[in-house]
């Protein structure tokens, strides 16, 4: 389960896998945009493993939390695990800000607002959904993903029908 009382910036903790707190539903029905392509329901990713991170350019704590989701990504680079890393602000600023960091992960713009079933309470904010479409992970604020501890609860996540 995750803790839900650590410092910003500390690592994400867990419980065993038998520990799964269940945060709620994912609600589908949002639009999203790939920073180079067509507009995808997040409908089209039901049944899969979703890393979200909710971020913006201008948020400091977004910022440097950014290289741990892509070195998390990296290190679950063998799993079906899919990440949306989905930005609250206009397509502008955001590509001003991949020139200037050119992160390798996938960046997706919000074309509708978060469902309000995700919770969302501030930037940045993560989730992970499982293929039943629970939410599984939800931190509010900024953290260190690329741990083993993040990375066994994705792969335990990844692995359950």
């Amino acid at each position: 389960m995750l803790s839900t009382a650590f410092p910003l910036g500390a690592q994400v903790e867990f419980g065993g896998a038998d520990e799964v707190q269940v945060f709620g539903e994912a609600d589908f029905d949002w639009t999203l945009r790939p920073l180079d392509g067509e507009e995808v329901e997040l409908e089209m990713f039901r049944g899969e493993v979703l890393f979200i991170n909710l971020w913006a350019s201008w948020c400091t704590p977004c910022i440097r939390e950014m290289a741990t989701i892509e070195r998390l990504q990296h290190r679950l680079a063998d799993t079906d695990v899919r990440f949306l890393i989905v930005a609250a602000e206009g397509e502008r600023p955001v590509r001003r800000f991949m020139r200037r960091y050119s992160y390798d992960v996938p960046i997706y713009l919000e074309i509708d607002r978060m469902p309000s079933s995700f919770g969302l309470h501030g930037l940045p904010t993560t989730w992970v959904v499982d293929r039943h479409g629970r939410i599984v992970l939800l931190r509010h604020g900024e953290a260190v993903w690329d741990t083993d501890e993040v990375e066994a609860f994705i792969r335990s996540v990844a692995q359950t029908g």
